[in-house]
Order: C-alpha cells, then sequence, then structure tokens
C-alpha cells in the first residue's frame, strides 16, 4: 500500500506527477555520486559514470585505484545519488536529487552478468569501455537501491522504497516542514 497524504493540497496527493518526475530524473542520469566507508568507518565521496538494469538495479565500473573499491569489496556499504545538473537547476539550494542506501555485490568479470552489463556500459558511454574491459584492477559492482529520499524542490522532499511503492512527505522536526526562526 503507497503512504500518501490525504489533503488535496498536499505535496504528495498527487503520486502520478512523483512518479513521473523520478522517472525524469533517473533517465536523465549519467553517473551517481557515490559514498563508501573504510573498515575504520571513515567515509570517502566520489562519483562514477553508472548504467540501470531493468530491476533498476545501478551498475559502476570502477578501478581498485579509487578508494571507495576497495571499501566496496571490503564490507559493501554505499550510499549513492543521482542528481539534477547545476545548469538545469532553477534552485542550487533545491535540486532535484534521489539517493539511496545500497548493498555493493560484485558481479563476476565475464559471468554472463558481467557481459550483458558491460554491453549496457558501451551502449551509454562509448567505445571507452572497450578499452577498460581489459584493465584487470577494474570491478563491476551492482548497487541494489534500498531505501531512499526523492527531493524534487523546496518542501517537496520524500521519504521513499527503491520502486516507489512506499511514498512519504517529510516534515521537520516539529512537523510543519521549513520554517523561520524567531
Amino acid at each position: 500500500m503507497t503512504k500518501t497524504e490525504t489533503s488535496p493540497s498536499s505535496p504528495t496527493s498527487d503520486l502520478g506527477k512523483i512518479q513521473d518526475q523520478y522517472e525524469q530524473l533517473i533517465g536523465s542520469f549519467q553517473s551517481v555520486q557515490l559514498a563508501t566507508v573504510d573498515a575504520q568507518g571513515a567515509p570517502t565521496a566520489s562519483y562514477s559514470p553508472a548504467v540501470l538494469d531493468d530491476e533498476r538495479n545501478f551498475y559502476i565500473y570502477v578501478s581498485e585505484i579509487a578508494g571507495h573499491t576497495g571499501n566496496l569489496l571490503d564490507n559493501g556499504k554505499a550510499s549513492f545519488m543521482v542528481i539534477e545538473d547545476e545548469s538545469a537547476a532553477g534552485q542550487l539550494f533545491a535540486r532535484k536529487r534521489i539517493s539511496f542506501k545500497a548493498q555493493a555485490v560484485e558481479v563476476e568479470r565475464g559471468s554472463p552478468d558481467w557481459e550483458d552489463i558491460l554491453g549496457r556500459f558501451e551502449e551509454k558511454f562509448g567505445r571507452v569501455v572497450e578499452h577498460l574491459k581489459g584493465m584487470a584492477d577494474f570491478h563491476l559492482f551492482r548497487l541494489k537501491p534500498e531505501d531512499g529520499r526523492l527531493v524534487l524542490g523546496f518542501g517537496r522532499a520524500y521519504s521513499i522504497s527503491a520502486d516507489l511503492s512506499q511514498v512519504e512527505h517529510l516534515k521537520g522536526l516539529d512537523g510543519n516542514g521549513h520554517r523561520k526562526d524567531d
């Protein structure tokens, strides 16, 4: 059952519009902003070109030289974000974005899944991927989205499930959304 508010003036009153904006953002991404942690809990932030499969799993293909690759191999903990391009944003404080917690699982090199996903990378990013496929220090990871957050503008932040079957409008700590200090 989808969580929505029933008030006609509520930002979540039209789940179809939220779904459309979510789909537009997902359909336009080229890369993800990536956050991982090492064994001591120290964070690492980076980005990676990414592709999506038919089940809405995200994939990144990253080198061992990058700190996040070791973190993903060690513990698989990740968070990632797809965010509206700065040049397209009407307001930088309210850029449209989707962020998810995720578990990263390495896809075995040379497996049918690896071949399929690297084919998607080639379709999306071109011949450079053909070159990268031969580099043994590169690893393909599946990022399976878990719970997340969708922000579509000021006062339009939602807690979401990966498939958007659960959408809940978020409010401030006092339950009233944005507020001014007195």
